[in-house]
């Protein structure tokens, strides 16, 4: 059970994280080059040690639950992809790319991977660690086909030597052939992991410092947030408890779906010359409205699941 008056706490502290995040961009201290170099540091190195963290200190007994939400995972991203599809046949092509994109793609190991560790502790961080393994495949893969064709041999490539599937690898192989570790070495990863949560919040700051708050709110970035904040994680929350998902999954499942949409779909719509002030907007408003929705949503899990 999630501890109401620790989440409430959790969400201060990380909204106090990005007030900072904001002021320190604000006053120079943090550049665009050293927001790139912040983020490059973050996916390649602080995430996988929080990752591979988990894996240490998992029960060894949660086998059957990380191949459960596995495939949870796995049908999410196949209904995302085919509502992508579905959905935006009216937008002109740059909007188009980045809302399809958003769909199928969410902050959820940026911002979630934080969020559900102080919900639910080890275990619910190791759970979202192995769900996270199809959603960066599918944003290797038909994530990028949003905005440009795409190599499939480097896409296989570069998915599997990510450091985040590779992380998740070595924490299965862990698991299966446990050995004791140099102190030195598991110190090492989680200190690095502890490091994840600010760096992230920061970063975040950073992102929406740089954007004139008054023009995000259009029909379409209004459109986004309704169905990244709500309409995903209603039904995932439904198809969980419809299908008897066991209550831990379930409730990780559905707290990384209500995550907002990908700082990488901006990267992504401006390397490939596509509305990058409107992916941007996008990313904005829904990490905004995120601060609310995240604690709705913990509460609507922790009374219907």
């Amino acid at each position: 059970m999630i501890n109401m008056e620790n989440l409430l706490e959790m969400q201060g502290m990380m909204f106090l994280m990005v007030l900072i995040g904001m002021f320190l961009t604000k006053r120079g201290m943090i550049t665009p080059g050293a927001r790139k170099s912040l983020t490059d540091i973050t996916i390649n190195l602080l995430i996988p040690c929080n990752m591979l963290a988990a894996f240490l200190q998992a029960d060894h007994g949660m086998m059957g639950q990380m191949i459960q939400v596995m495939l949870v995972s796995l049908v999410i991203q196949i209904g995302q992809y085919i509502l992508s599809k579905v959905l935006f046949r009216k937008e002109e092509e740059g909007k188009r790319s980045v809302m399809r994109y958003g769909t199928m793609v969410s902050n959820a190991g940026f911002l979630g991977n934080p969020m559900v560790e102080g919900m639910y502790g080890s275990d619910g961080l190791l759970l979202a660690s192995v769900f996270l393994v199809p959603v960066r495949l599918f944003y290797w893969t038909v994530g990028l086909a949003c905005f440009a064709p795409v190599d499939k041999k480097r896409v296989v490539k570069n998915a599997l030597t990510h450091p985040c599937i590779v992380s998740v690898l070595l924490g299965l192989l862990y698991m299966f052939f446990p050995v004791p570790l140099p102190s030195f070495l598991t110190r090492t990863i989680t200190g690095f992991s502890s490091a994840m949560t600010p760096v992230t919040m920061l970063l975040i700051g950073a992102i929406l410092a740089e954007v004139d708050l008054r023009t995000i709110v259009c029909r379409e970035t209004l459109e986004m947030s309704v169905l990244r904040l709500a309409v995903l994680p209603g039904l995932v929350l439904l198809g969980v408890k419809l299908s008897g998902v066991p209550r831990l999954i379930a409730s990780v499942s559905v707290i990384l779906m209500a995550m907002p949409v990908a700082t990488t779909t901006a990267i992504l719509a401006a390397r490939y010359e596509r509305d990058y002030q409107f992916a941007t907007k996008t990313v904005v408003l829904t990490t905004i409205l995120s601060l609310v929705t995240i604690p709705v949503w913990s509460l609507i899990v922790e009374y219907v699941l």
